[in-house]
């Protein structure tokens, strides 16, 4: 029995950042996980996980076991936040491309978040959810995981890096690349609005208000429909092993 509780003293705060990772991080995460699959996947991750790991002696206290306990939490919740970001920077992409297109008014329900998002935000969103397993990302994410014990181990000292500093140099790397994402079917549509403009000055009869929307929807599915499968290699390449999701969570452990 004793070995059974130093067992679990050790195993608790490793659980508890993988849950912290499971309750923050997209697609394995959020509303449209049931809670059965969610506590499932954190415990037989995290004993899995244990036996490998070299988890240094937890203090005994209660209040230093509860303290170190909350550390964990919070990196865990820090691991998924960075994950969420990329997915953002995706959201990010739709929603800039839809509001030129015509689409800002339409919106659709995020089973994730339970709030509502652009159509092409929501199309990008599924379409990297399937990039993201198919080129392993969830290996990936898993490799982070196990890594960040041996980076920030269980029951270390607080961030002594710039770890706020880190998080703004994340957001805005995945900012910007949410507008790279969104640009060539942004910089099609907006050539569109020129042309429509010079149509509009050249022949004052045509009624191009009315024919502007039709069009650069017509226009942004096509583009859309072309632009497919280098948005599908791209999204492979921010999923792959050195893509920006790898480097996001290497430059978050190393803010610790």
């Amino acid at each position: 029995m004793d070995d059974l509780i130093l067992y679990f003293i050790g195993f608790f705060p490793v659980m508890v950042r993988v849950s912290g990772l499971v309750m923050a991080a997209p697609i394995i995460g959020g509303r449209g996980v049931p809670l059965q699959i969610r506590v499932v996947l954190t415990f037989v991750t995290a004993l899995i996980l244990y036996p490998t790991l070299s988890v240094t002696p937890v203090p005994s206290p209660a209040a230093a076991y509860f303290a170190v306990v909350i550390r964990e939490l919070l990196v865990g919740l820090g691991l998924g936040f960075a994950v969420t970001l990329v997915f953002s920077a995706i959201y990010l992409a739709g929603q800039l491309i839809d509001v030129p297109m015509g689409f800002g008014m339409v919106n659709v329900v995020d089973p994730q978040s339970g709030m509502q998002v652009p159509i092409l935000a929501q199309f990008q969103y599924i379409l990297a959810a399937l990039i993201f397993f198919s080129v392993r990302g969830h290996h990936a994410l898993l490799q982070a995981l196990t890594a960040s014990f041996t980076l920030i181990p269980v029951g270390g000292a607080m961030p002594r890096g710039n770890l706020p500093g880190v998080m703004v140099q994340i957001f805005a790397s995945m900012f910007y690349l949410g507008v790279r994402l969104s640009l060539p079917l942004a910089a099609g549509l907006v050539l569109a609005d020129v042309a429509l403009g010079i149509i509009a000055r050249a022949v004052p009869q045509v009624n191009v208000f009315m024919l502007e929307f039709p069009a650069k929807i017509l226009l942004g599915l096509l583009l859309l429909l072309v632009l497919l499968p280098g948005y599908v290699s791209v999204l492979a390449r921010i999923f792959g092993a050195q893509g920006e999701l790898a480097r996001v969570l290497e430059a978050f452990m190393a803010g610790f």
